[in-house]
């Protein structure tokens, strides 16, 4: 998986609030369980991602610690964002690199 398909995976959640891992599956064209690997990925690169069994279950961001807000990111979140991006980057995602060069512009950081 790119790190394009993170930062919409994760782009996604902030926009639907919750989501099914068959709707994420089909959307990205693999398998639920790929998709709950890529959860697993997220959460270990400090994506605060969680998941819920049941009629309304899902996969979300959990809202006290969201990380991205669809109306304002702080400086300490931002911060917290960049480290996620930059620790897929440490752990052999190097198309990461493009996208922290490009958010790193956006939030005007070195």
């Amino acid at each position: 998986m790119t790190i394009n398909r993170y930062f919409e995976m994760v782009y996604l959640l902030i926009s639907k609030r919750r989501t099914t891992a068959k709707e994420l599956a089909e959307h990205f064209d693999v398998s639920t369980r790929t998709i709950y690997r890529n959860v697993n990925t997220l959460s270990e690169a400090g994506i605060p991602v969680h998941c819920s069994k049941g009629k309304n279950g899902g996969i979300s961001l959990l809202d006290n610690e969201s990380i991205v807000s669809s109306q304002v990111m702080s400086e300490e979140e931002r911060d917290v964002f960049l480290i996620a991006l930059q620790n897929l980057t440490a752990n052999s995602y190097p198309e990461s690199d493009d996208v922290l060069c490009k958010l790193k512009n956006f939030f005007n950081q070195k």
